[in-house]
């Protein structure tokens, strides 16, 4: 039992410092909050974590046994070790999918887009600046209606099928060019907060935050496939400066 305890602790200790480096990346960059909420992340790493970082040292509780020779040991170890990275890779690999990459202005809303929303070769078809999908958390851009016949006929085919305008890269936009359009969409805080009171304290805490009065903020709904919250905007160029974890649609 001493055998088995030890080498399922120090596999334990092993898998638990490559998950906590994982989590720098997972939870701090790829999903920052609140957007592992917002777009799963925290359950998806979750998942990974509890199945893998368990998995692994259980089965080596279970292979070292007291009798079994130093070389059969190691061969089993080293088979448990390379199943368990495959697994962690995959599921990593299938994290940085469904990252966050953009936070798209869309008509009067907010929507999260994923890097699995986005089909690689229609990365060509957008401006230049934004061919590449982010690694380092959502940035904010925007998704205009187009005014091409031809594309307005396929923009209301894709949106009957279910595609959004923030999906199809040749409607992006740099945010800067439609922050006026947003802040006019944009409606007080404090109407928000009228529906919602028990949010007042977080809303304080983001005028505090971004050095705004609470009554000069604006906030539009924030949509992703999981979850409707509201981001709360600033003058004098509509940045988000911060989220209520309440539907935005009011």
């Amino acid at each position: 039992m001493p055998r088995r305890f030890a080498a399922a602790g120090i596999h334990l200790l092993i898998s638990a410092c490559v998950a906590a480096a994982a989590a720098s990346v997972v939870l701090l960059i790829w999903y920052p909050p609140p957007y592992g909420t917002i777009a799963g992340g925290l359950g998806l790493f979750a998942l990974l974590v509890s199945v893998d970082v368990i998995l692994g040292p259980a089965l080596t509780a279970v292979v070292a046994s007291p009798g079994k020779p130093v070389r059969e040991l190691r061969r089993d170890l080293a088979v448990i070790v390379m199943v368990q990275l495959a697994a962690f890779a995959y599921g990593v690999w299938s994290i940085a999918l469904a990252r966050p990459v953009y936070v798209s202005f869309e008509i009067d809303r907010f929507r999260v887009v994923t890097a699995a929303d986005i089909e690689a070769q229609t990365l060509a078809d957008a401006p230049a600046a934004l061919r590449s999908l982010p690694w380092l958390g959502p940035k904010e851009i925007a998704a205009v209606k187009p005014t091409d016949l031809a594309e307005q006929e396929r923009s209301i085919e894709l949106g009957l099928a279910g595609f959004d305008l923030s999906v199809d890269p040749r409607n992006w936009r740099d945010y800067a060019s439609q922050r006026d359009a947003a802040w006019k969409k944009a409606r007080p805080v404090s109407l928000l907060l009228r529906k919602y009171p028990q949010q007042a304290t977080a809303a304080r805490d983001i005028a505090a935050r971004a050095g705004q009065d609470l009554n000069a903020l604006r906030f539009l709904p924030l949509m992703s496939r999981r979850a409707i919250w509201s981001a709360v905007i600033a003058a004098p160029d509509a940045r988000i400066v911060g989220y209520l974890p309440v539907d935005g649609f009011i």
